[in-house]
């Protein structure tokens, strides 16, 4: 049985543990806030470019550009993201649960991965995956600038026919206690994944943005507008993505630091009543024994 100096000594080590999941979960409430902010703000602009995209696709058609072409697929690239630290509950786990089912129903397909966070990557090195590019320093402080590198290796991969198909797999914000791992086609870009990603997209994003119901005047041409657009709405989904994700992780660990606070609470509780019930004894033990003392003289 642990001594009262070793319970008062945990009860110490418990409160100051107590105080440092304290600031991080306050910490993490000022990140969240900041980036369920520039993901509700980005929203609007996602659905007005795939809705344009799917205009442009219309006009040009599936031979306007090498990245609208379907082929067998044969090959995947996956881009994952998740985040770089821990502490975040179960959000990198689910990232990697809902990576490997997709990887058992591909069944003998060849598999690539470009990975954002490094939590993803040593996911994807556990299970001997082929990483073909990782980039960590872009999930501080993204931008959309930022995104143009990872866009560059997707698209010569795609082009290059290296591989037949590009899948992103991220995390979706919907609320504080609630997010959810998506996963959405990249390329080959396609009329039927535009129209699923514009349903997908949140309530308050659909308020905010109303789809064009008329035609558009472009210049100089669709097909022109159409080599110049995808590039950028590729940049604009990883973008997206990764906003989602970072809103995701923070309230993640704030919940979790929070859980981790009110255990400690708990334990302190546990510890003090568990520290005064042996003091107690202790002290009813000494007046057992006085007692007896003095019983044993007057007699």
């Amino acid at each position: 049985m642990a001594s009262a100096r070793d319970i008062k000594r945990r009860i110490k080590g418990v409160k100051s543990t107590g105080k440092i999941t304290r600031a991080m979960e306050m910490i993490s409430a000022v990140k969240m806030r900041k980036a369920i902010a520039s993901v509700l703000a980005i929203r609007p602009y996602a659905k007005a470019s795939i809705a344009l995209l799917e205009q442009l696709s219309l006009a040009v058609g599936s031979g306007g550009h090498p990245l609208l072409l379907n082929r067998p697929v044969k090959r995947a690239l996956y881009v994952v993201i998740a985040s770089n630290r821990g502490l975040c509950g179960g959000f990198n786990a689910q990232v990697t649960k809902r990576l490997r089912m997709l990887i058992q129903e591909d069944g003998d397909r060849e598999h690539r991965f470009i990975v954002i966070g490094k939590k993803a990557e040593n996911a994807v090195r556990r299970f001997q995956g082929e990483v073909i590019a990782t980039f960590s320093d872009v999930l501080n402080l993204p931008t959309a600038e930022s995104m143009r590198p990872i866009a560059k290796v997707i698209i010569e991969e795609f082009e290059a026919e290296r591989v037949d198909r590009v899948v992103m797999v991220y995390t979706d914000y919907i609320s504080v206690l609630t997010q959810e791992v998506k996963v959405r086609g990249l390329l080959p870009v396609a009329l039927k994944d535009t129209k699923k990603a514009l349903n997908e997209m949140q309530p308050e994003a659909q308020e905010k943005t109303a789809v064009l119901q008329a035609e558009y005047v472009i210049e100089p041409s669709p097909k022109k507008v159409l080599w110049r657009m995808i590039p950028r709405l590729i940049e604009m989904e990883l973008y997206h993505a990764v906003l989602e994700s970072n809103a995701s992780q923070e309230s993640a660990r704030m919940l979790a630091m929070r859980n981790a606070t009110d255990a400690a609470k708990d334990m302190v509780s546990d510890l003090t009543l568990a520290y005064n019930q042996l003091r107690q004894a202790k002290i009813t033990q000494e007046i057992a024994e006085l007692s007896a003392g003095m019983a044993a003289v007057t007699r």
